[in-house]
């Protein structure tokens, strides 16, 4: 029904409008009464809503009151901040300890040979650096004579003219660090170099007064270099041998560093014995009831293994000369050939040097650690080992010439030492020596003449020339090799990769020829080495091969059948591929006589010069590739003004960069050596001291709990004092207080009574809010019951004020902990009785959750707000009704009014007709 368009009647002139809207003021009482006890309901509940936030965050803190680590907290501080500062990074023992910073990590930098100008063409070539060993490995001394180590101190030398110095070998970490202290003292006249497994000593004085001698100092450090007791009238003498196996010597140390390698699921190796028994061995040093090969493996535990597997019948040793395992076969003969065989893919029988022929009862093995300053011949050629070598026929350019006999050389030096040796008694001009990039070895021709070419030949069938790359007949002076020593191994952690910035743990996804794509993830626990990498890739494409590449510097990826179409290795949104150097696409090489798709993961970095390439091009060349070194030009004033300066981007000894400059037209020198911070733990150079390495100058593992960091090196200790602390539970006490005062502050306001205004707050006589005001201020002014004594919040220095609002007095509270621990902490920890207990319960009571006083009250205020809602909105739908309904009634009034005007006007329109007369008719 339409409604009337005007506020008044046009008939009746009825002010229709305010008429209604007054009869509906009346009619919507109900409802207005209903809307302001509501609002008044919402405004209960919100600030019932304000009073359980804030006792929310009163009980955060009494919680943390209750737990012990609060009361446990320490504090560190240095005797000296500027050389050695401390952290706490969790629960240290109160002590005292005592450090010295004695070096700084170092980055190892170097600069080239001089260039006329940055902007002038320096020649075409490759340049090759990688991060990893060279074939002059010094052996860390931690390793000496089968892993009992190095006896840090002091020792006296004095030369064949009397002189003596003494030699601080207090910071010494690997044979370089000895002999370059021995070397580099200018009091005596003596120089030390590593001869194989012992250390030799040789006067140059030329004198005879004195004999040459060696000296303790108060300690036992000459005698852990094999030095002791040499007291010998002649100019050169020879230690013991200090490079020996032994049951403590960790497996990954073996090889070189390339370690050992073995199945983590299946067994390694099988032994048939001569009675005809066979023996699986699993060499797997799987913890009870885990699955993590441990990584601190010995070779004693290997040697347990195998000794466990059939005992009386199997027998593991070291060899009398501490350089190799042998396996014995102590079975009755029966029929059987007594054998070693590799299981499973292991690599574990060659990485143990064990893959030899066996004898009767028998197999000796090879040597598995290189001497004092050099490498395995097994671990060169990536590992591979460069076989049997043999006879070696070396010609000067005079034309004199000698064969060398290598057969049983087992390290490098040794094949260098035999060919000087062996021309030395022939007369020929010929010296070995290792390259100058130390990536293999060197023959340099002495002689000045050019009568014959400089012929290095195979003299034999081993084919040992061109097994040691220096196989020649040219007319040149020298004649050098890169012998490819493995520097990844499956054994390799992938955390050591590129100089020690790791992989990311990340995924990357192989594409094969066909499309198929296959993620491999690194994100699992048990992904920790490179060979777990390598398994993972081929236990999920069958038609891509992972494993170690030629070189030994990286992983290599192949199809596995020939030719065919290319492959590709994506990212998959991380750097893992990169980081592994394996992200791209495969191209087609030769690899065992055949043409396949591979991607060479290679780790060694070659650098391409064109002719016309400037020292600025070469610099711009490196810096691109984001191989962990900066290059920058340097120049100096000279004639040659101008310099390659390169700095490695990973400090410590894992940034150490292998430089190879033999195919460019300049030379590298090391300005700055790679080196390791260096702190002793005690007083440095004391029996009792320990020296600990760390390739940043943070140390965080010395003392659990917490992280030293050297900020510069200093020859004085540095007291670290750990005691303990209560800032933390003083922070803690002073929120409690602050926000229960916040609270109590809030429920007054709430609360109050306006006398002047005769006006009550919102929750002025609310009897929660009384409860609320009674029950805490109750258990703040009560005592609490601790192992059976009365304890109160005023003892602590808590006081409750006359408003219901709590005072704290730190200072009174911390005399109280400081004099009694153990006694405020059981007031707020103790069970049941203690405060953070008793709160606890209280305020879950209170404003828990479930059925608190305050959640049971904010669950009926809203269902009650909800329930008066729906209500109004009944009523508010009614009084529409209502509206409409007076409006009907008046509009139909109008309009029978109008009615009524209308029919009235028609009977006043009504006239009286007169009778007709005759004349009228007529």
């Amino acid at each position: 029904m339409g409604r009337i368009q005007s506020d008044v009647g046009l008939i009746t002139g009825i002010p229709i409008a305010d008429t209604v809207k007054k009869l509906m003021q009346i009619a919507a009482r109900p409802h207005d009464l209903l809307k302001a006890r509501t609002e008044t309901l919402e405004k209960e509940q919100v600030a019932l809503t304000e009073l359980t936030a804030l006792l929310v965050a009163f009980q955060y803190t009494t919680d943390k009151l209750a737990t012990d680590s609060i009361y446990d907290q320490r504090k560190v501080t240095s005797s000296d901040e500027t050389a050695l500062a401390a952290t706490i990074t969790g629960q240290p023992a109160k002590a005292s300890y005592q450090f010295t910073p004695l070096r700084m990590a170092q980055s190892q930098q170097l600069l080239s040979s001089g260039f006329a100008s940055s902007a002038g063409a320096i020649g075409a070539g490759t340049f090759r650096f990688r991060f990893g060993d060279h074939v002059e490995r010094a052996m860390s001394l931690e390793m000496l004579s089968g892993g009992e180590g190095f006896a840090q101190g002091r020792i006296r030398i004095t030369d064949r003219s009397g002189a003596s110095a003494e030699i601080d070998l207090t910071t010494a970490q690997n044979i370089d660090d000895v002999l370059a202290a021995i070397n580099g003292n200018t009091t005596i006249n003596v120089t030390a170099e590593a001869a194989g497994d012992a250390i030799r000593l040789t006067d140059n004085t030329g004198q005879t007064s004195a004999n040459l001698k060696v000296m303790e100092l108060g300690g036992t450090t000459a005698a852990s270099l094999g030095l002791a007791g040499i007291d010998a009238a002649a100019s050169t003498a020879t230690g013991q041998d200090i490079v020996r196996l032994g049951t403590n010597i960790q497996l990954s140390a073996l090889n070189d560093g390339a370690g050992v390698s073995v199945n983590r699921v299946l067994a390694d190796i099988r032994v048939q014995l001569n009675d005809s028994t066979t023996v699986d061995i699993d060499l797997s040093p799987i913890a009870s009831g885990g699955t993590e090969v441990d990584a601190e493996v010995t070779l004693g535990d290997v040697i347990e293994r195998i000794n466990a597997a059939a005992p009386g019948k199997l027998q593991a040793e070291i060899d009398p000369g501490g350089d190799r395992l042998v396996i014995k076969d102590l079975s009755i003969p029966a029929g059987g050939t007594f054998s070693l065989t590799a299981l499973n893919g292991s690599q574990a029988l060659a990485d143990l040097g064990l893959d030899t022929a066996a004898g009767a009862d028998q197999v000796t093995g090879r040597r598995l650690m290189g001497g004092l300053k050099t490498v395995l011949l097994s671990s060169l050629d990536g590992g591979r080992g460069l076989g049997t070598l043999g006879d070696l026929r070396i010609t000067d350019r005079s034309g004199l010439s000698s064969t060398v006999h290598l057969a049983g050389m087992e390290t490098l030096q040794q094949v260098v030492d035999e060919i000087n040796r062996q021309a030395g008694l022939d007369g020929v001009g010929i010296t070995a020596r290792i390259s100058q990039a130390r990536t293999g070895i060197e023959l340099v021709d002495t002689t000045g003449a050019a009568t014959s070419n400089l012929i290095v030949a195979n003299a034999d069938a081993t084919n040992t020339a061109d097994k040691l790359g220096i196989a020649i007949d040219e007319a040149a002076t020298s004649v050098h090799s890169d012998l490819h020593l493995q520097v990844v191994s499956e054994a390799t952690k992938l955390s050591s990769l590129n100089g020690g910035a790791g992989v990311a743990r990340q995924s990357f996804t192989i594409v094969d020829s066909g499309g198929k794509r296959t993620t491999i993830s690194l994100a699992g626990d048990d992904i920790e080495t490179v060979g777990d990498v390598i398994r993972k890739i081929n236990s999920m494409s069958s038609e891509i091969e992972a494993g170690i590449n030629e070189s030994g510097d990286g992983i290599r990826l192949r199809k596995v059948s020939a030719g065919g179409g290319s492959f590709q290795i994506v990212e998959g949104g991380s750097t893992t591929a990169s980081d592994l150097r394996l992200a791209g696409t495969s191209s087609l090489v030769e690899i065992d006589g055949e043409m396949v798709q591979a991607i060479d993961g290679t780790t060694t970095v070659s650098v391409s010069l064109e002719a016309d390439d400037t020292l600025n091009d070469l610099v711009t060349k490196i810096n691109d590739l984001g191989a962990g070194v900066t290059a920058s030009t340097f120049y100096d004033g000279s004639g040659l003004p101008y310099r390659l300066a390169l700095v490695s981007n990973r400090a410590g000894s894992a940034g150490s960069l292998v430089f190879d400059t033999s195919d460019v037209a300049f030379s590298l020198q090391e300005t700055a050596k790679a080196q390791d911070a260096l702190i002793s733990m005690g007083p440095a150079g004391s029996a009792s001291s320990v020296l600990v390495r760390s390739t940043s100058n943070t140390f965080s593992n010395v003392i659990d709990g917490m992280r030293l960091e050297i900020k510069q090196a200093s020859d004085a200790p540095v007291t670290i004092a750990v005691s303990g602390t209560d800032t933390n539970l003083v922070a803690t006490v002073k929120t409690m207080v602050e926000n229960y005062n916040k609270f109590r502050t809030k429920l007054k306001e709430l609360t109050a009574y306006d006398a002047v205004n005769e006006k009550p707050a919102v929750l002025t006589g609310d009897s929660t809010a009384l409860r609320l005001d009674t029950e805490l201020s109750y258990l703040f002014s009560g005592r609490f019951m601790i192992s059976g004594t009365p304890a109160s919040m005023e003892g602590l220095g808590i006081h409750l004020k006359d408003d219901g609002t709590l005072e704290f007095d730190q200072d009174a509270f911390s005399s109280e902990f400081a004099a009694d621990p153990a006694g405020t902490k059981a007031f707020f920890t103790t069970e049941t009785t203690g405060f953070s207990s008793k709160f606890h319960r209280l305020l879950e009571e209170l404003a828990g959750e479930q059925n608190s006083l305050l959640t049971s009250r904010l669950a009926a205020l809203d269902e009650k707000i909800t329930h008066n809602e729906e209500r109004m909105a009944s009523m508010s739908a009614r009084l529409v009704k209502e509206q409409d309904r007076m409006l009907a009634e008046f509009y139909r009034l109008e309009t029978a009014i109008a009615k009524m005007q209308r029919d009235l006007s028609l009977l006043q329109s009504i006239q009286v007709l007169e009778p007709m007369t005759s004349s009228s008719s007529s």
